[in-house]
């Protein structure tokens, strides 16, 4: 490292803590080939958010400050508009927490969206509210928690109808897993594709006794499988023993047994 470190410019040096692709973990980079969505299901703390900034980051920027990127009408759909603001866009690790000073877009509270300096736009929308995206088109959007929407099937069908501009409209959806519909269908889809992290794949960027409390606890769990592992938990339809029985039935030693 130091080695490669010393062969750089120094203006090399002072844009590499700018280079994403230098600093990602895999499931942080998107996936080759052609797809509609790229889906990124992970646990808590695993940089599902850091990877989704980065990438309308890669969309919208250019080669220099003031060129044109890929994309240059985008949506940013939360739970609410109050999550949107506080953890796509001024999140720690939210839009513009991950953009160099030269590139960084401003807030534009009153309309509720990001302008970069090259003429590019993120408009923020609530996932309560399905109908405000009827009218905008986009050709990017990133879906931030998609699982936790209470009207998600519906704001999701919208968004669909909304993403019709350039060549190739693509969206990213950043996601805690749970078993609701919406996220089942999306999955399900043969133009997405899909990238899967557990809570302790980004533990270098979490609190050692985070982690150790929250493996304690929920660890071998249900819950921890959802919550930390980042995995889809569902039961077949009709099953004599769902997922939720089999977690009751679980014991920290195995009583003795009797033949039977």
């Amino acid at each position: 490292m130091d080695e490669f470190l010393g062969g750089l410019s120094n203006e090399a040096l002072l844009a590499l803590p700018w280079v994403f692709e230098f600093w990602a973990l895999p499931h942080q980079l998107p996936p080759e080939g052609a797809w509609k969505s790229w889906v990124i299901l992970g646990g808590r703390g695993a940089g599902k958010t850091r990877a989704g900034a980065e990438w309308v980051r890669a969309q919208v920027e250019g080669p220099r400050p003031a060129d044109p990127g890929r994309a240059r009408r985008v949506a940013l759909v939360g739970e609410t508009f109050d999550q949107v603001r506080e953890v796509m866009v001024f999140g720690e690790s939210g839009i513009l927490a991950c953009s160099p000073p030269d590139r960084r877009p401003q807030w534009e509270a009153t309309r509720r969206r990001l302008v970069w300096p090259n003429g590019a736009v993120a408009q923020a929308f609530s996932a309560q509210e399905p109908d405000s995206l009827r009218g905008p088109q986009f050709d990017a959007a990133w879906v931030d928690e998609l699982a936790k929407w209470d009207r998600g099937e519906e704001t999701w069908d919208q968004l669909q109808f909304a993403l019709r501009l350039g060549d190739n409209p693509q969206q990213v959806v950043t996601t805690t897993p749970k078993n609701v519909p919406v996220l089942k269908a999306v999955l399900r889809n043969p133009s997405n594709v899909v990238t899967h992290a557990p809570t302790d794949a980004n533990r270098a960027y979490l609190a050692a006794s985070f982690l150790e409390e929250v493996q304690a606890r929920y660890g071998g769990t249900r819950l921890g499988r959802q919550e930390l592992e980042g995995v889809l938990v569902e039961d077949a339809e009709g099953a004599l023993w769902t997922t939720a029985m089999l977690e009751r039935g679980r014991v920290a030693q195995v009583p003795k047994l009797d033949r039977v």
